[in-house]
């Protein structure tokens, strides 16, 4: 489709091939499961796998920091103005007025977490690596967090040995050997945090006992809102949340009331707290911030309505902030009203194939936007080995490097699988329909989300282990119909069987339907 050029992915193959090898796998999936339905996760059983998984995560921790220091290096935008500004603070150097920050108060929680992190290697005389290497440690570490996050997820869902390893291997695809583990950004930095509190709030469905119920729900609203506060869109699962709950008290659950109270005075107060420790964060690093310039919710509307850019950043609509430099109020209005007109211009069918045409943009890039960077600046030498290995991942996981093209191929063909494998959770049986809510409206809050506001791929990322836990999901209920549907006609087949056997007059005739199914036929009767 006709979207800029930056943000088409050269994966060497057409998309419908990837697909019809997708659905490959899927066929495989399926037989290995039907091999395996019979196996039940036992209590020892869980506790293994979860010792398995918490290893095999561990490992790729230190895989990744291993690769992590051979193709390091600095970034632009956004992540050079944010590391920087962190290395100057954590130096002792106040912000004072900054247009930047003001603006995006966003990145003031990411430019305090890198700048504690720096502060913390600084201060250990034996950390072996550049200071600001710890900040991608950090990334690497969170990574493994959400993968093993997603496959708890799945394993408390399904209760299955089948799909929890496929969760493992596709986020193993997709999110394991991501380059995008060396950009100390939002993205990466709240992975862990949407997924975690998907699985708080399941363990707090699960359970039955009031306390329990109380600590999972808080431990569910306190992952995703720490999550909105490194990057907003994390709010999302927390939105996603209530609604279930809400969903759940119309159904017919009267009882559910008291906690649908408790959950949203708690994010109630987790708001104020959030407000708190913004203030804290701009005192402690000197920031003066000048409130008239905080972009807003209508203002990210705006930009995600452009046309020219299919919603993603627009420096044109950035100039905005020239227009109303002192008003807040007059800037929100404008810039609501701008949006409005521009749906409005485009009309019912222009507005279809504009939002059709931004999802793809959005979905269709297995790499999640990595192709669309340049390197800054490089790390000292000494911190990677300097020898083949090194040249080989870089020309595997650089942007533009020899390799790219086949990386490019290897992550669409995965993410495809995945976005394929999402579909399958409609199949959930009315039973386990319940349980599976959460999923289907947090996936449903992530669409609209990228469909309204600015958009780009790379804000998928931070839901990467949630959409991984919906496909492998979606697969086990996929193939799970699949099994239901031959049992059930397998089962029809049997019975007509059995009973043209049991019938001692079927030889005469005597029993069965004429051929234009007027009636049963008697011995010795005339058509």
């Amino acid at each position: 489709m006709d979207y800029s050029e930056i943000y088409k992915v050269n994966a060497l193959l057409p998309n419908y091939i990837f697909a019809m090898i997708a659905l490959a796998g899927f066929v495989f999936i399926f037989l290995v499961a039907w091999a395996c339905r019979k196996i039940r996760l036992t209590h020892k059983a869980h506790l293994g796998l979860d010792g398995l998984l918490a290893i095999l995560f561990l490992l790729l921790f230190l895989v990744n920091v291993r690769i992590a220091r051979e193709i390091a290096f600095y970034f632009h935008w956004d992540v050079m103005v944010v590391t920087s500004h962190a290395v100057e603070v954590a130096e002792g150097n106040p912000l004072g007025y900054s247009v930047y920050f003001s603006m995006y108060t966003n990145n003031i929680p990411i430019l305090y977490i890198l700048k504690e992190i720096y502060s913390k290697a600084v201060a250990n005389a034996n950390y072996p690596y550049p200071s600001s290497f710890l900040w991608i440690e950090v990334n690497c570490a969170l990574i493994s967090l959400g993968g093993f996050f997603s496959c708890l997820t799945v394993k408390k869902l399904t209760n299955g040995l089948i799909p929890t390893l496929t969760a493992f291997l596709l986020y193993l695809a997709l999110g394991g050997i991501t380059p995008w583990k060396i950009a100390p950004y939002t993205d990466v930095f709240g992975i862990v945090f949407p997924i975690a509190c998907i699985y708080f709030y399941l363990c707090y469905r699960e359970t039955e006992k009031s306390v329990r119920k109380y600590l999972s729900v808080t431990a569910a609203l306190m992952a995703g809102m720490l999550g909105g506060l490194v990057k907003p869109s994390g709010y999302i699962v927390v939105i996603a949340i209530l609604m279930a709950e809400l969903v759940s008290w119309l159904a017919g659950d009267r009882k559910r009331w008291h906690y649908i109270l408790a959950e949203a005075g708690l994010v109630a107060a987790l708001f104020l707290a959030k407000g708190a420790c913004m203030d804290y964060m701009m005192k402690d690093m000197g920031l003066d911030f000048n409130p008239e310039l905080e972009a807003s919710w209508q203002h990210y509307f705006h930009m995600g309505q452009n046309g020219e850019t299919t919603g993603t950043y627009s420096s044109d609509d950035e100039s905005i902030f020239g227009e109303f430099q002192n008003s807040r109020e007059d800037r929100d209005k404008a810039a609501f009203e701008r949006a409005v007109g521009r749906v409005k211009d485009r009309g019912f069918l222009g507005n279809i194939y504009f939002w059709l045409k931004k999802m793809v943009m959005v979905f269709n890039d297995g790499t999640f936007g990595w192709q669309c960077n340049w390197i800054h600046e490089h790390y000292s030498p000494d911190l990677a080995s300097n020898d083949e290995c090194m040249e080989l991942l870089r020309n595997i996981f650089w942007p533009q490097s020899l390799y790219s093209g086949k990386f490019n191929a290897f992550c669409q063909f995965a993410w495809i699988f995945c976005m394929l494998g999402t579909a399958g959770i409609c199949f959930s049986p009315k039973e386990q329909r319940e349980k599976y809510v959460i999923l289907v409206l947090a996936f449903l809050g992530i669409f609209c989300y990228q469909l309204l506001f600015e958009a780009k791929p790379r804000y998928l990322l931070m839901f990467l282990p949630l959409l991984c836990a919906v496909s492998a999901c979606g697969m086990w209920q996929g193939g799970c119909r699949i099994h239901g549907l031959v049992c059930k006609w397998s089962f029809r087949q049997h019975t007509r069987r059995s009973l043209g056997e049991r019938n001692p007059f079927r030889s005469l005739g005597i029993g069965q339907r004429d051929k234009a199914g007027r009636g049963f036929l008697e011995r010795g009767t005339r058509q």
